[in-house]
């Protein structure tokens, strides 16, 4: 057996990326450090493990079995993430973190209840693990600043639908490639068009508006481009799709420049000092 399956991490690569990549994004808007964020990353991670040992220990209820090791395990994530999250509630006094908490654990439960049910690689099942993956973007900015403000709130849903693309665009793909499922690929077809049209019109009105820096449409403009290249030119079985590959490359470096687009147009001031700072430092070396 595999470390990873005696530990029971989730196998779900993509998922640990909605995790950490907000987070990271949260902390590089907030600019500075704390020892909470260390708290925080543990009490996440360990919540975020414990989900596979609570599936594996629910499938067994539903089908009469027992499964003592699930359970266990399960009890011990969830442990180790309260015992690292009460340092923040208690000494640091974070207090916004408990309905933050409260809220990830009902999405935790609607969605191993989905996942149970074999409903949760649905759309629906998707976007509402996401909604609870991506609490780590306004939980880690907070954790940094001490502070819920709009800010946090934005970080929350801009994430929410950066990664949401993905989640379209992927079930997108797969029907694409089962000559089965035609009618499935009209229905996400629609919806992703609808989803895509509809992001772009908004973040392109907010730009307009002067309620939205340009750079952080930008930052949404890989995963746009992606979709609508697939909605349409959707690869027929039969048809290699040579481009594929660097899309996907594309797509999966973009967060990066994502994260620091986030951390310019949401903390310019921030932003203005650092670059100031390099500056002093570059005429004092000469």
């Amino acid at each position: 057996m595999s470390l990873r399956s005696r530990l029971k991490l989730p196998k779900e690569h993509g998922a640990w990326a909605m995790l950490y990549v907000p987070f990271v994004v949260g902390l590089a808007v907030a600019g500075r450090f704390s020892w909470a964020i260390v708290c925080l990353f543990i009490s996440i991670s360990a919540f975020f493990i414990s989900r596979e040992s609570l599936l594996l220990w629910w499938r067994a209820e539903r089908r009469g079995r027992k499964d003592n090791d699930s359970f266990y395990s399960m009890t011990a994530y969830l442990a180790l993430a309260a015992i690292a999250g009460l340092p923040l509630i208690f000494h640091w006094r974070l207090y916004w973190l408990v309905p933050m908490a409260i809220f990830g654990l009902a999405l935790l439960m609607v969605n191993g209840r989905q996942a149970v049910q074999m409903e949760d690689r649905t759309i629906a099942g998707e976007l509402t693990a996401l909604a609870g993956l991506t609490l780590t973007a306004p939980a880690g900015y907070y954790a940094a600043t001490g502070w819920m403000n709009r800010v946090a709130l934005l970080l929350w849903a801009f994430n929410f639908l950066y990664f949401a693309s993905s989640v379209f665009y992927i079930k997108h793909r797969i029907y694409s490639l089962n000559p089965k499922r035609v009618e499935d690929q009209k229905k996400i077809c629609r919806i992703s068009l609808a989803f895509h049209s509809t992001l772009l019109l908004g973040l392109a009105v907010l730009v307009v508006t002067g309620r939205l820096n340009l750079m952080v449409l930008a930052a949404f403009m890989p995963a746009l481009f992606r979709s609508f290249l697939r909605i349409i030119k959707p690869r027929q079985p039969d048809q290699p799709d040579k481009g594929r590959h660097i899309r996907d490359y594309l797509f999966a470096a973009f967060p990066s420049v994502y994260h620091t687009e986030f951390y310019y147009c949401l903390n310019p001031g921030q932003f203005s000092v650092i670059i100031h700072r390099l500056w002093s430092r570059r005429k004092l070396r000469h």
